[in-house]
């Protein structure tokens, strides 16, 4: 069975705006919103980390599984089902990588990054309720690891971008 071009347009549209979403939020969190946060008062800091944070967390998780699921689709309706071509074409090894660095960026991204964003979501939110001063050590502790893991999760889906443009071109 051969896929319709308008459910192949709607994967593909699907997944590049997944895509988008995923590394703009990465973009957003790594270059503007953690040096914007590191200028402002530590009330408006633990402010935004309890209430904002937490959206932008939903909203990168919703678009790393939207980004795998339209991707995954498309691969298979685009390719009925026959994935031979990953490892014997050049265009299908450029994808593959892609694919394998995606999923490890996913892995990065699910096991330290959105963890240690969560945590010093739960922090902020805990010393908002109990006035607490000053911030215990584990908030800054998990605000280094969560730029770090975003840092490294925009290298790596720049990276993947790289090769899923160049899949989609002859260039070897």
């Amino acid at each position: 069975m051969v896929a319709s071009q308008a459910l192949l347009a709607v994967l593909t549209y699907g997944h590049v705006l997944s895509a988008m979403g995923w590394l703009g939020g990465g973009i957003l969190t790594a270059f503007v919103l953690g040096p914007s946060l590191r200028a402002m008062p530590p009330a408006a800091i633990l402010e935004f980390n309890a209430k904002v944070l937490p959206r932008i967390l939903r909203f990168v998780q919703i678009v790393i599984g939207t980004t795998f699921l339209f991707g995954l689709l498309l691969l298979y309706f685009d390719y009925e089902g026959n994935f031979t071509f990953l490892s014997k074409t050049s265009q299908g090894m450029e994808l593959s990588f892609g694919i394998l660095l995606a999923v490890v960026t996913a892995i990065i991204a699910w096991t330290v990054t959105l963890p240690a964003f969560k945590r010093v979501s739960q922090i902020s939110n805990g010393l908002l309720q109990s006035d607490q001063q000053p911030p215990p050590p584990d908030l800054a502790k998990y605000g280094a690891r969560a730029r770090r893991g975003a840092m490294l999760g925009v290298g790596l889906l720049l990276i993947v971008l790289a090769m899923m443009v160049a899949s989609g071109f002859a260039l070897f």
